[in-house]
């Protein structure tokens, strides 16, 4: 289901049954990711850029990587273990 309205689409990425904690990694992740394709839409049309998925996923691993180890410092996983199984790094996180 498409949303138009922002808000729905930011609920959608809530789920009922996890902590608080992990919906505020999913929470993050929907941030950045509509932060990180606005930056590279800027990007495109302001200095004359080219479209790069790759780059935009990579910006927003990272960015939510440091942001859960700045936010929840129990949460000690590399950047390798974050990239390749996010889902149990969410639940290390408390």
């Amino acid at each position: 289901m498409y949303h138009i309205d922002p808000k729905s689409n930011f609920d959608q990425f809530r789920i009922s049954m996890s902590s608080d904690s992990v919906n505020d990694v999913w929470s993050t992740i929907w941030v950045r990711v509509v932060t990180e394709i606005w930056n590279h839409k800027i990007f495109i049309i302001f200095k004359r850029g080219v479209a790069d998925a790759s780059e935009v996923f990579a910006l927003v691993q990272v960015k939510v990587w440091f942001w859960i180890l700045v936010k929840n410092r129990s949460a000690l996983f590399s950047f390798s273990n974050w990239c390749l199984e996010p889902i149990v790094c969410m639940r290390m996180v408390s």
